[in-house]
C-alpha cells in the first residue's frame, strides 16, 4: 500500500489505542529488526522516552538508541483535550508520522518497546505569568500538565530507571513549563534527562535545579534536525510549506527560516541561536524586559508574528 493510500485511509477514521497497536503488529511482523548497527555506551539502563514524532522527541530516540545499549521504552499518547488540536485529524496525521518513525528506528538501529495509550488526565485552563515577576505574558500550563501527569503515571507502570523529555532551547523563553512541572516528575525518584542539553547525563533536581544554567546550555531543534538522517528530518517534519495555506503558520515560518539560513551557509545551531537572540531566551534570557516580554518576543497578541521569522517569502531580521 503507498503511503498516500494508507494516508487517506488513516484520515478518514477515528483512531483508537487499538487500532493503532494492531497497525504495528501487522507492520512489524514483516520487518527486519537489527541488533545494533552503531558504537554504544550505557550502563544497560531502562529508559522511558515520550514520542509525538517531532525533532526533539525523534532526536532523543535516535540520541539513546545510537549511543547507548539501554532498554527504551517509547509511548505516545493520545491527545484529547489540548484545544488547538480540535481538528479530529490531528491524532492521525501525528500517528502516522509516529509509526513511520518507528518502523525506520527498528530496522535502521535496533529494536525497542513502542506503546500507545492516552493521557491520564484532561485539560484544564492554567494561565501563569510567563515568568517570575513578569507582567504582561501569561503561558496556559494546563497545556502541558496533562504531559507530566501522565510521564510519572507511566513511569510507574514501566518501572524505568529514567525519562527523556524533549525539551530543547527554546523551551526556555519561559519559567512556567518544565520549571513549574518538574516537581510532578521528580516524586518518582528516577533519573530525568532533557533532550536539548548537550550529552545524556540527568539534570538535577529539587533544590539543585537551576534553570537559568539549563537554559544556557541547551541545544535547539535546529541543530537536533541537522543531527538526525535525512530520513528523519523528512518524516519529523509537520507541516508542508508546499502545501499550508496558514499565514500565521510558525510550525512552517520556522521551516522557511531556518532553509534560508542554511542556503546561506549557516547552521541549524546558527539559526537557533538567532532565534534565541531575537525571543530572549537561552543564554540571552536576561535581556527579556519584564514589563514588556511575551512568549518567544512576540508581539501584542498570540496571533502576532515573530517578527524575527519570515512568514512569506521576504525574512524581517
Amino acid at each position: 500500500m503507498s503511503r498516500i493510500v494508507e494516508q487517506t485511509k488513516w484520515l478518514s477514521i477515528v483512531v483508537t489505542v487499538a487500532m493503532v497497536e494492531s497497525w504495528v503488529r501487522q507492520k512489524s511482523a514483516n520487518l527486519v529488526v537489527v541488533q545494533n548497527v552503531y558504537p554504544l555506551i550505557g550502563a544497560n539502563m531502562k529508559i522511558l522516552i515520550p514520542f509525538t514524532g517531532g525533532i526533539n522527541s525523534t532526536y532523543s530516540m535516535w540520541k539513546w538508541l545510537t549511543e547507548t545499549d539501554d532498554e527504551i521504552i517509547a509511548r505516545y499518547g493520545i491527545d484529547k483535550w489540548y484545544p488547538s488540536y480540535a481538528d479530529k485529524n490531528h491524532n492521525n496525521e501525528e500517528l502516522i508520522r509516529v509509526q513511520e518513525i518507528v518502523l525506520y528506528l527498528k530496522s535502521e538501529v535496533r529494536d525497542f518497546t513502542f506503546e500507545v495509550t492516552e493521557w491520564p488526565s484532561n485539560y484544564v485552563r492554567e494561565e501563569h505569568p510567563i515568568r517570575t515577576g513578569f507582567k504582561m505574558g501569561t503561558w496556559d500550563v494546563g497545556k502541558v500538565r496533562p504531559r507530566y501527569e501522565g510521564y510519572a503515571k507511566w513511569q510507574n507502570e514501566t518501572k524505568t530507571d529514567g525519562i527523556s523529555i524533549g525539551l530543547s532551547l527554546e523551551n526556555t523563553g519561559h519559567d512556567c513549563g518544565y520549571n513549574i512541572l518538574r516537581s510532578v516528575v521528580e516524586k518518582n525518584g528516577m533519573d530525568i534527562y532533557l533532550g536539548g542539553m548537550p550529552d545524556l547525563t540527568p539534570v538535577p533536581q529539587g533544590d539543585d535545579f537551576d534553570w537559568d544554567d539549563i537554559s544556557s546550555k541547551m541545544i535547539g531543534r535546529w541543530e537536533q534536525f541537522e543531527y538526525i538522517p535525512k530520513e528523519l528530518r523528512d518524516m519529523s517534519i509537520k507541516c508542508n510549506l508546499n502545501t499550508c495555506t496558514n499565514t500565521k503558520c510558525r510550525d512552517c515560518a520556522y521551516q522557511r527560516t531556518y532553509n534560508r539560513f542554511v542556503s546561506g551557509g549557516k547552521t541549524g545551531r546558527d539559526f537557533d541561536l538567532y532565534c534565541a537572540k531575537h525571543g530572549s531566551y537561552g543564554p540571552w534570557r536576561y535581556e527579556a524586559d519584564p514589563e514588556t516580554y511575551l512568549y518567544r518576543g512576540r508581539i501584542d497578541n498570540p496571533s502576532e508574528n515573530l517578527l524575527y521569522l519570515s512568514y512569506t517569502d521576504s525574512i524581517n531580521k
